[in-house]
């Protein structure tokens, strides 16, 4: 049983076929995460077509930057009302420093990730954070806040401690399979914080940019491997975290 936490299917046209192959490997779960107004409709579509597909709403840091105040607004409105079980998450958010520079675009940037945490509170939901170049403002911005929090593709070992005493999930990319940073990370996370992911099509552990969530195989052989536990442990351990951080029961879904 193979969990995706974070990806991004709906950037392929080809996702009949992304997601067949996925049922042959085994996956059961596979967390599309939206990014603007546009792909979080597309989410929930395909949770409609596809059994396999759950779904976060939110608004990525770089996109929403685009977007005036009342636009945003109005997509929280439309998320609050969303109920359906296979709504799993506010995500993706967060802040993002490497590709905005601005002093006011990373002020609003700060404000909408506050908007979507006080959402998650209210709505009882998990965030899913993006933080690149921006884990401790990410951290610090996002503790306080009574909602779980998984902190995707998390890269920086310096701000580790921090998030894993404040009880934030480490969801480690498959891209882990080559890379010694990520390989540290997930060496030095607890294993009842530890999630996996891909955020396919991107970060793919041995193409580029055609990744797909059965990848998650590569990063679950080195993370077993990292942490001398067999496969099919480590594969169980995800799965429990996964029931804890989104509040679901999978042999029931």
């Amino acid at each position: 049983m193979l969990i995706d936490t974070h990806s991004h299917l709906f950037f392929y046209d080809n996702i009949d076929e992304k997601i067949k192959e996925n049922l042959e490997k085994n996956v059961k779960i596979i967390l599309e995460n939206g990014i603007n107004r546009e792909s979080n409709r597309k989410v929930i579509e395909e949770s409609k077509r596809y059994d396999i597909v759950y779904y976060a709403l939110g608004y990525h840091p770089t996109d929403l930057v685009k977007e005036d105040d009342e636009y945003l607004e109005k997509e929280i409105d439309f998320i609050e009302k969303v109920q359906d079980s296979k709504f799993l998450a506010i995500g993706e958010i967060g802040l993002d420093f490497y590709w905005i520079k601005d002093d006011k675009l990373i002020k609003r940037q700060e404000i909408w990730l506050e908007n979507f945490l006080k959402l998650a509170e209210k709505i009882r939901k998990p965030v899913i954070l993006h933080s690149r170049n921006a884990e401790l403002e990410t951290i610090e911005i996002s503790e306080s806040y009574n909602c779980k929090k998984i902190l995707h593709s998390f890269w920086n070992k310096e701000h580790l401690k921090k998030a894993i005493d404040k009880g934030f999930y480490i969801s480690i990319p498959a891209f882990v399979y080559k890379d010694k940073t990520l390989q540290e990370i997930a060496k030095e996370t607890p294993l009842d914080l530890l999630l996996t992911e891909t955020d396919a099509p991107f970060l793919d552990p041995i193409e580029r940019r055609n990744n797909n969530s059965w990848k998650i195989m590569y990063g679950l052989e080195r993370i077993s491997k990292i942490r001398n536990i067999e496969i099919e442990e480590l594969i169980n351990v995800i799965v429990r975290n996964f029931e804890k951080a989104f509040n679901i029961d999978i042999k029931n879904m």
